[in-house]
């Protein structure tokens, strides 16, 4: 048996609760026993005694040996009459029985005296009397041995008993309990293995049940996230296989020596296409890859949100333009501050302005909108493009995602997944809404708290720095 498992755990646990339990009760119920053994047999002694008391008074004096003899032989009594011979039913002399020189000293010059003797094998009750003008001293016993042996018999039987009731009863439970957990442990060797389609069936609703549930739903995601790395895996090649094919193809083309000039231009434009393709291509997986480190960090300080914004609509206006596409920059009058990393927030507004200038047809919309609430500062970014499928959204964040699988529209699939990293870091929010075939909302809420404690932060350090100047002084 392997003493680290969970079976074994539980069997020892069993094992001591019932030694424990048993052993309490036992002493309990011994203790209770031996006090109503001893209160019956001493009631059942006063009895005798005041029995034999009485046929003692009841006969002459020269027929009390007689008498007495018969009764031992009869009732199976062991008695003494005042130092004499102790009768029993076997007429043989009962060792312990015959009190002691200072306890017949006490009792045999006086009436009603009572002395009772407790024993391991046996209890004494010794009365005096007056009778025929004398004090007369009678001690009976009685044997309590059998008694007792007769009730540790008893106790043993019911202890074993108990002990293999209880180990069907603990086998019966531990096999309900360890079956699932077996169960369970082989399943997961099997999710080791790399085996994502293994699932585990329990109908209970207790604790077990709740990590059956558990393990399901995490063999659905681990499936799920194989299924993300083999894409990615996929989508890594195509992204990068693409443009190589193109530059390797028309390279090859190039050495034509009798190709046209204007061809030659042509084919030179389409591979530094590519080539800057890659460059970004490479770059954004860089930017990602750093980004999902855990020793990111920002650069944060307290800029001007409405300049920053200008910037980027002023860098996507000529793309807009290209499209006939207006970009509508709206915002509350006055400046607006926040506190953040300033270039990585402007690679947020670059890709969300530029995603939505790509998915917005010509002649379309593109507003930028600034709000603020009581409790953060919101910037929508809306377009009239074609919009997404809900199952879009719930992917839109991942690495190479791209509802349109033709890839009609330029790009790698990484924009997104940078932007939100970018706004998990600041602790801000993005919510995205959209419809197909009416267009997307994508919402960046910053709320005023960090802007707060940094304000505050540089209040403490500027009143530092001027507690410094002023020693210098």
């Amino acid at each position: 048996m392997n003493l680290k498992s969970v079976y074994s755990k539980l069997f020892m646990g069993f094992l001591i609760t019932l030694i424990l339990s048993f052993s309490v009760t036992g002493y309990y119920i011994v203790k209770r026993s031996s006090s109503n053994t001893q209160s019956v047999a001493l009631e059942e002694l006063k009895g005798r005694n005041e029995h034999i008391a009485d046929l003692v008074e009841a006969v002459d004096e020269q027929d009390i040996r007689r008498i007495l003899d018969d009764y031992a032989k009869t009732s199976k009594s062991a008695f003494h009459i005042e130092g004499g011979t102790l009768h029993d039913s076997f007429g043989k002399v009962q060792i312990g029985l015959v009190l002691d020189d200072a306890s017949m000293k006490s009792m045999k010059d006086k009436e009603g005296v009572v002395k009772m003797r407790n024993h391991d094998n046996f209890y004494q009750y010794s009365k005096s009397y007056k009778i025929h003008n004398q004090i007369y001293i009678i001690t009976v016993q009685k044997d309590v041995s059998k008694s007792a042996s007769a009730f540790l018999d008893s106790f043993i039987l019911s202890g074993v008993i108990m002990f293999l009731v209880g180990t069907v009863v603990f086998l019966v439970v531990s096999d309900i309990i360890v079956r699932p957990i077996s169960k369970l442990t082989a399943a997961t060797k099997e999710l080791s293995k790399g085996n994502y389609k293994v699932r585990v069936g329990y109908a209970g609703d207790d604790e077990i049940g709740k990590l059956y549930v558990a393990f399901n739903k995490m063999a659905v995601e681990l499936n799920k996230q194989e299924a993300r790395r083999q894409q990615f895996i996929s989508d890594v090649s195509h992204e990068f296989q693409t443009p190589l094919t193109a530059i390797s193809g028309f390279a090859g083309i190039l050495k034509m020596e009798d190709l046209p000039a204007e061809q030659r231009m042509k084919y030179a434009d389409i591979i530094a296409f590519n080539a800057k393709r890659l460059s970004t291509l490479s770059k954004n997986m860089l930017q990602l890859t750093l980004l999902e480190g855990e020793d990111v960090q920002l650069e944060k300080s307290k800029y001007s949100l409405i300049d920053q914004l200008n910037r980027v609509i002023e860098t996507e206006d000529n793309n807009a333009l290209s499209k006939d596409i207006e970009i509508e920059f709206k915002h509350p009058r006055g400046d607006i501050e926040i506190v953040g990393d300033e270039a990585r927030m402007e690679q947020v507004w670059i890709n969300l302005i530029g995603n939505a200038i790509k998915y917005t047809n010509e002649h379309g919309v593109v507003t930028v909108d600034v709000r603020k609430t009581t409790k953060d500062i919101e910037v929508r970014v809306e377009d009239t493009g074609v919009g997404m499928s809900e199952e879009a959204i719930s992917h839109i964040f991942e690495r190479f995602y791209r509802e349109d699988k033709s890839r009609s529209v330029e790009g790698n699939g990484l924009g997104l997944s940078i932007v939100k990293r970018i706004i998990d870091l600041h602790e801000f929010s993005l919510d995205v809404t959209s419809q197909e075939d009416v267009g997307s909302v994508f919402t960046v809420k910053i709320p005023y708290a960090p802007f707060s404690d940094f304000a505050k932060r540089l209040n403490i350090k500027r009143d530092k720095e001027h507690e410094n100047t002023g020693k210098e002084d």
